[in-house]
């Protein structure tokens, strides 16, 4: 495929009553897709978290929904009369979304698995398009532990592929594991490189997918601070131009409420980017998001053929480096000895080194050196200390030294003259006038 058209969605978090309600709100998204003519349709991280509401019918949980309808644009006059009673009813009571997602996945994990592929395998089969489905917590079908994990459907409502976050936060432990590598997912509209979170921070996950030949690296995110926004923004674009590959990155915005009153509301941008040279403004940049609250989707159109001239064109030709067989011993060295060095996590840390240590099976000790024993690192032309010269300040200044009496000075090692007594550093100064 020479060319296609990729539809990014900026969704927002919400706590829809039933599947059907989610469906619905996805759809609308979808028929944008569609009349942009877009084959290939991706979604934010976390927003596949919005099916689990649909599965909790207990009643701190239906106080939540209840006060999240109220919340929305569409809602009713009585439905947003009544909300703050239920925001009221809902924090007398303590709940708590992220605890009842918790207790979704400790009693009915592989319900909320199940619910996610028919949502997703069926809108995909629907309009004929290839989704990257927004990530959610899911367990692993053959080792059942739970990942922060986004799913890939083919426009027949086939499974494509998974792929688990890596870089687990501390704050979301609890809720899932960090998975174990990253893969390449073949499509029909190409290979893609699929990257959740922070996972875009690391050089070596967009390499390490380039190297399995993707052809789109994909980056889900939420982010709950402009910095952190800021920051997973600018690993994309550096993934993206670092590898020579079409990139996206889609962003969940809006309230936050997976973790409560603790955060401030999902914030970003979501946008579509290309290698700086194939790009209107050279930025990388191909169509973004103007706000960073509000839904939408932007559809941009990617040129592989023109891509593929890049790789041949480009003054950084990195797909015309040492091919995969001498480069991946290259990279394997490096790391090995990256693996070796030691790390330090503060400057307190390495101030508190044992005088003794170990270090890749060798023992550092701290050794005193003479002055004599310290490494050379210019030459002079006298042992240390230097001699004395002669005291001539009794000299008038008019009196000179005849030639006997500079030899005899000379002979006597006690005054030093010429260039062999000075260093080449020296001499280089002198070349350009002593600066």
């Amino acid at each position: 495929m020479d060319r296609l058209i990729t539809a990014c969605v900026q969704q927002r978090m919400r706590l829809p009553n039933s599947i059907d309600d989610y469906v619905g709100d996805l759809r609308r998204f979808m028929r944008i897709a569609e009349k942009k003519n877009a084959r290939l349709i991706i979604f934010p991280e976390l927003a596949g978290i919005m099916i689990a509401p649909t599965l909790l019918q207990d009643f701190r949980s239906s106080l939540l929904k209840r006060s999240d309808q109220s919340r929305r644009a569409s809602a009713s006059f009585w439905e947003k009369l009544s909300g703050p009673i239920y925001n009221g009813a809902a924090a007398l009571l303590r709940a708590n979304f992220r605890n009842s997602v918790e207790a979704l996945l400790e009693v009915a994990p592989d319900q909320l698995l199940d619910t996610y592929v028919d949502v997703f395998a069926g809108l995909a089969k629907e309009f004929g398009v290839t989704i990257v489905a927004p990530s959610c917590y899911l367990p692993d079908r053959l080792t059942k532990n739970i990942h922060n994990m986004a799913g890939v459907f083919g426009p027949n409502g086939e499974e494509l592929g998974f792929q688990a976050k890596v870089m687990v936060h501390p704050s979301s432990d609890e809720l899932g594991q960090p998975g174990e590598s990253w893969e390449v997912v073949p499509t029909e509209v190409g290979r893609l490189g699929v990257i959740l979170g922070s996972d875009v921070l690391y050089p070596e996950v967009g390499r390490l997918l380039a190297y399995q030949k993707a052809d789109v690296l994909i980056s889900q995110a939420a982010c709950v601070e402009p910095v952190q926004y800021n920051k997973v923004r600018s690993g994309m674009l550096a993934r993206m131009q670092d590898n020579q590959l079409f990139g996206v990155s889609s962003f969940l915005v809006g309230p936050n409420e997976l973790l409560g009153d603790r955060r401030s509301p999902f914030v970003g941008r979501s946008a579509v980017f290309a290698p700086q040279e194939l790009t209107l403004r050279l930025n990388g940049i191909m169509v973004e998001m103007g706000n960073q609250r509000s839904e939408g989707v932007i559809t941009a159109e990617w040129d592989f053929a023109e891509l593929r001239e890049l790789w041949h064109s480009s003054e950084t030709p990195i797909r015309q480096l040492p091919t995969d067989e001498k480069i991946q011993p290259l990279l394997g060295q490096l790391y090995e000895r990256l693996q070796n060095l030691p790390f330090y996590r503060s400057q307190d840390e390495l101030l508190e080194l044992p005088e003794q240590s170990s270090f890749n099976g060798s023992t550092l000790e701290a050794v005193t050196l003479t002055l004599d024993e310290l490494p050379v690192v210019s030459s002079i032309s006298s042992r240390w200390p230097l001699p004395e010269l002669p005291d001539l300040s009794d000299l008038p200044f008019e009196q000179t030294i005849d030639d006997t009496d500079l030899q005899t000075l000379v002979s006597q090692n006690t005054l030093i003259i010429g260039a062999d007594d000075e260093t080449e550093e020296l001499d280089a100064l002198n070349d350009h006038g002593g600066k």
